[in-house]
């Protein structure tokens, strides 16, 4: 076998995904794998194939070690209950003012009295002045809590991120709840990484300028903190990101730079080798360890070692025994995006890189095999950057093409001025005085290129089959996969079958009149999409009250670049508190937005002047809706205005809560009713205004005790309620007494404090409602959930198979009469 570690690999990786999403029985799948071992050997000894059996026997081994992994931490058994925690910091993540994030190793614990023996790492977040070092010994109370996953679709995932670091409980604390702190004699390793960072500090930030300094920090240290945002988001634009992790490209250029050296000093080759492998671990320890630097170190030591004792190399097959190694240690990488880029970077260089120039017949001129180099990488990872980031950057090529050189020389240059800035020599400053100027012409080229007119392509964020897809193509395009070895009649069923699933598609598309409401999980706030066939249109657009977290930016936006969402038709603001429209602004800064309705205007309100202005400077028209309005979004899809009514406007005493735009959605024969933040007097309107009954209704004021009054549900008779509401929110909302009142009218009530986003979909044949989060897939699930696509998937795979057979049947027998009429 020429490259076992590729197929070793990819089951184990299935093994992983497979336990993450769906319901497993660990013992089960325990019992099957030594059942697939005992058939594997009895195989081998009766000389039979086992391919078959090993690849289940990994596929199981994946599911196994990520059980394992995810059933280790005890701390996880200890959420939500007040817990005492001792232990060291091991990694200061970012302090701020009144803020700061820790990574704690927890080395004991007391649980209502009761001594628990730990060593596993957590998080910790200190609210208030008090700061943490590393290796401080430091002694809290609090409550653990588990990370959450995305709530919203395709949205980072914290969860999965901190488990690829080994952490599986977070807890924040006020700085009064640290009991103890004791400066800790700090082991040799913990001295030498914290030595190493200030000594990289001090030199860059005495010879370079300061944005020259940040970014070689950034670099060198592999920590974004040291760069605005700005400053990244110029390098994403760009297609540039890359450069500012630490990666398989850094670790090269050390590796070359130190035995290089080495060997003009004379040192002996094996001494020089094993020194070279000692210094990328130990730069790779001081950093953190990312899983990119890992990799490239497992690649590196493999390849010196192999130099040194003449023995061939097979750079692919190193590549999949790193990421073996990798997943084994840590299954949750494969989730990192670091993980990903690291290792798709890395196949693309190394294959497509060969195929590229094969194809072109290029020879061996080192600018051409760059240029190919950034050519692979950009084939490579396009959709996965499309999925984490929805933009193709228009002059990445190029760009790289014309910084990575820069780039190359400024890092040589960096490492030689840390070294001489331990002497304070003037060969430090001479060496400053070139990297500022080159780092200098590399951020003006950088400018330069920012001027081009577009940067960058909106996109939606593929799906995991296009995805595959994609990476199908382009291993036809490069002849890894060679269909002309099929036979001209399967080619010829396979081009028939696509062009019949092209077809298929685009009639469902066009028939396809249905409705979709997604009630989106923006915290303790409202924003509700709705999708018809005509458009896309936004009830409130949320906004935090408390805290600098953005929604809009972290949340909204992304959620819909990443539903293929670039231009709405039309936004409507219920009332202009923050919860329900500080997010719109940034949202018109951002994307294309038709229409803005209002239910009425507030002159005095910081946020109604920013959101006018912006929509004047925009050129957006704002209507102010009446009761009585009609709109049409779509053929079936009409919206009633039913609230503010002239008596609520007109009374001076209404809050803004009971001013809410209140709307009435009707598709065929439903009817959804949309409340904002209405009280008594706006549910009184509603009552006295509606004469018919509703079958989902938004509840009114995320759940709280002033609103959705006995006689409000008496009179609507609602079937289900939805309630945007933050998860602990210090409102208490959705109150006890307001659930109550709708389980005793018989309404069911989706929450996306529990549930994430909402999806209510319907058309004139019915609905259905999929919430975000669940619990682990089952196959009973899938099936009960999906059964009408599995029925449609079903026939349409019959169908299409018995068209092409058809198809192939009239061209042969269409060749019988070509033939006849030769003979």
């Amino acid at each position: 076998m020429r490259r076992p570690f590729v197929l070793f690999t990819i089951p184990i990786v299935l093994g992983i995904i497979f336990y993450y999403y769906f319901h497993t029985n660990i013992y089960l799948i325990l019992a099957l794998f030594l059942l697939t071992l005992i058939i594997n050997i009895i195989g081998v000894k009766l000389g039979e194939r086992v391919s078959i059996a090993v690849f289940v026997s990994l596929f199981l081994l994946g599911i196994l070690i990520t059980g394992i992994k995810m059933e280790g931490s005890r701390l996880a058994k200890h959420v939500e209950r007040p817990i005492e925690l001792m232990g060291s910091v091991k990694e200061v993540k970012s302090v701020s003012k009144g803020a700061g994030r820790y990574v704690i190793k927890v080395h004991k614990a007391m649980d209502n009295g009761r001594k628990i023996k730990v060593s596993e790492k957590a998080l910790l977040k200190v609210l208030g002045e008090e700061e943490l070092e590393i290796g401080s010994k430091v002694k809290f109370r609090g409550v653990l809590k588990e990370p959450l996953p995305n709530t919203n679709p395709r949205l980072f995932n914290y969860k999965l991120n901190l488990l690829a670091d080994n952490i599986y409980t977070t807890i924040t604390i006020k700085d009064y709840s640290i009991t103890g702190i004791e400066k800790e004699n700090i082991n040799f390793l913990l001295r030498l990484r914290k030595g190493f960072i200030n000594k990289v500090e001090e030199g860059l930030d005495l010879y370079l300028s300061e944005e020259n300094s940040s970014l070689m920090k950034s670099i060198l240290l592999g920590k974004y903190s040291y760069l605005d945002e700005e400053t990244i988001q110029q390098f994403r634009d760009l297609g540039l990101a890359h450069i500012l992790a630490v990666s398989g490209l850094h670790i090269g250029i050390i590796a070359s730079l130190v035995t290089t050296l080495l060997a003009y000093s004379g040192m002996n080759r094996k001494f020089n080798i094993s020194l070279a492998i000692g210094i990328l671990w130990i730069y790779g320890f001081i950093i953190g360890n990312p899983v990119s630097v890992l990799r490239a170190n497992i690649m590196f030591t493999i390849l010196l070692i192999s130099q040194l004792g003449a023995e061939p190399y097979d750079s692919i097959n190193t590549m999949f025994f790193a990421s073996f190694i990798l997943i084994i240690i840590n299954p949750f990488w494969i989730f990192n995006l670091g993980f990903q880029l690291s290792f798709i970077a890395t196949f693309s260089i190394l294959y497509f890189t060969e195929k590229i120039s094969a194809i072109l017949y290029l020879n061996d001129n080192s600018i051409l095999k760059s240029l190919l180099g950034i050519l692979s990488v950009q084939i490579g990872l396009l959709p996965i950057l499309v999925y984490y980031f929805n933009r193709i950057p228009t002059i990445g090529l190029m760009a790289n093409l014309v910084l990575i050189p820069i780039f190359t020389i400024c890092l040589i240059l960096s490492i030689f001025l840390i070294f001489f800035s331990l002497f304070g020599s003037s060969i430090a400053y001479s060496i400053g005085v070139l990297v500022n100027f080159l780092l200098k012409a590399q951020f003006n080229s950088i400018k330069i290129l920012s001027y081009f007119p577009i940067l960058n392509i909106k996109a939606p964020s593929p799906s995991i089959f296009g995805i595959l897809i994609y990476y199908v193509m382009v291993l036809i395009l490069f002849g890894v996969i060679n269909i002309r070895k099929f036979n001209i009649r399967v080619n010829k069923a396979i081009i028939f079958y696509l062009l019949f699933i092209i077809l298929v598609n685009a009639l469902l598309f066009n028939l396809d009149s249905s409705l979709a409401v997604n009630f989106v999980d923006v915290g303790q706030g409202d924003s509700i999409l709705l999708k018809t066939k005509e458009g896309y249109y936004l009830i409130d657009t949320g906004g935090n009250i408390f805290g600098d977290f953005d929604i809009g930016k972290s949340i909204l936006l992304p959620y819909l670049e990443k539903e293929g969402i670039f231009k709405l038709k039309g936004v409507f603001i219920s009332h202009f508190d923050a919860d329900h429209c500080k997010n719109l602004p940034y949202l018109i800064d951002n994307i294309k937005i038709e229409n803005i309705y209002f239910g009425y205007e507030r002159e005095e309100n910081d946020l109604y002047r920013q959101i006018v202005g912006k929509a004047l400077k925009k050129e957006i028209p704002i209507r102010v809706l009446k009761k009585g309005d009609k709109l049409k979004l779509d053929e079936d899809i009409n919206i009633y205005v039913i609230g503010p009514s002239d008596n609520i406007l007109t009374n001076p005493n209404t809050t803004d809560n009971d001013l809410s735009l209140v709307l009435l959605l009707n598709y065929y024969d439903y009817n959804i009713l949309f409340t904002g933040d209405i009280e008594r007097l706006g549910e009184e309107n509603v009552q006295d205004s509606l004469n018919r009954d509703i079958d989902f209704l938004k509840v009114p004021h995320h759940g709280s005790n002033t609103s959705s009054g006995e006689n409000f549900l008496y009179s609507l008779n609602p079937n289900i309620g939805f309630a945007s509401v933050g998860r602990n929110n210090s409102f208490g909302h959705p109150h006890k007494e307001v659930l109550d009142r709708y389980k005793t009218h018989n309404v069911e009530v989706y929450r996306t404090d529990e549930l994430g986003l909402i999806n209510l979909t319907l058309n004139k044949y019915g609905y259905k409602i999929v919430p975000f989060l669940r619990d682990k897939w089952s196959i009973i699930d899938i099936v009960q959930d999906y059964s009408s696509y599995i029925i449609y998937l079903i026939f349409y795979f019959f169908l299409s198979y018995k068209m092409a057979i058809e198809f192939l049947l009239i061209e042969e027998e269409m060749a019988k009469i070509e033939l006849q009429g030769i003979y």
